[in-house]
């Protein structure tokens, strides 16, 4: 037998589905980074809950403290890791890994790793972000002192 064999419960629309749902978290990268706020929006629900370094709350906490957060470096790049999803219909559960880089104007950088915990659901506009748990796993570098 030649070549790896396919997961047999795995269906057509399942892999679209997860090849949308990772665009998805692919897209929230980019919105971070080019720092475009409302493409980070876009990947969420309005009423998206949200648990994380960030903010506790909704996703709309989040975005106050992302603008907030941002203006500290000078640059950031998200890269989206390794990812496992289960869909079970129209909802879905993500754990995707991500390394995340962030550059101050000293030129030092900090990196942290993180795990974001997604609920989805599938609506007219396709997968979006109902409630997002951030678990940072590691962190290297040190932020510069403001004093």
């Amino acid at each position: 037998m030649s070549g790896a064999a396919l997961e047999p419960d795995v269906t057509d629309d399942q892999i679209d589905d997860r090849a949308a749902i990772r665009e998805l978290l692919l897209r929230y990268a980019r919105g971070v980074d080019a720092r475009d706020f409302a493409l980070v929006a876009s990947c969420f629900t309005p009423d998206a809950a949200y648990r994380g370094a960030l903010a506790q709350g909704t996703i709309a906490d989040a975005l106050t403290a992302l603008r907030a957060a941002t203006q500290r470096y000078t640059a950031t790049r998200h890269a989206i890791g390794g990812q496992s999803v289960e869909i079970d219909g129209d909802t879905a559960s993500s754990d995707t890994d991500c390394t995340a880089k962030h550059w101050f104007a000293d030129g030092r950088c900090r990196t942290v790793g993180v795990r974001y915990r997604d609920r989805l659901v599938r609506g007219p506009a396709g997968w979006l972000i109902a409630r997002r748990d951030v678990d940072t796993l590691w962190t290297s570098g040190e932020e510069p002192d403001d004093g």
